[in-house]
């Protein structure tokens, strides 16, 4: 009796791990109590003519949307983008070129630049500025064309 029960325990622990394995946002769902519903499943249609206001069909994780603005109320977007700046492609390039020097001057101090400290700078100016391998590429191509590494560096050694 004790050989079945954990045999069937045994079994049980790996059906889930394999469920937890191919679906792993249902163990982090599961851990924090969060229920989602699939979109497979069939939603419930509520009669538009009758006032069914205490019933709530979940429809799954979906983004809220902002409530209409009311009249004479200034709303919290308006601030926001108000104090957000914004920036050209050239600023933001810039930015990351001179981050990007910045580093291999301070690797160039401690260690021999190689193939394998480029690539090593290069993964930590993505992630600084939270690059993906495309965009790191597009940007490579428009610093080079636009010989901007070269023009921070004489930058900083006219600077010092």
């Amino acid at each position: 009796m004790l050989k079945i029960l954990i045999k069937a325990v045994i079994l049980v622990f790996i059906i889930l791990s394999v469920y937890f394995i191919v679906h792993p946002y249902a163990c982090s769902n599961f851990m924090l109590g969060r229920v989602t519903n699939s979109p497979e499943v069939e939603q419930v249609i509520i009669d538009p003519a009758g006032d069914h206001s205490e019933l709530f069909t979940p429809t799954g994780d979906q983004p809220l949307t902002a409530p209409a603005a009311q009249p004479g109320a200034a709303g919290t977007d308006t601030l926001q983008k108000a104090n957000i700046p914004t920036y050209s492609q050239e600023d933001i390039d810039y930015a990351v070129a001179s981050r990007y020097v910045e580093l291999e001057n301070e690797y160039s101090q401690n260690n021999a630049l190689g193939k394998d400290a480029a690539q090593e700078i290069s993964y930590i100016v993505m992630d600084d500025f939270e690059l993906t391998q495309p965009e790191w590429e597009a940007f490579l191509q428009r610093a080079t064309e636009s010989n901007l590494f070269d023009k921070i560096r004489q930058e900083q050694q006219s600077a010092q």
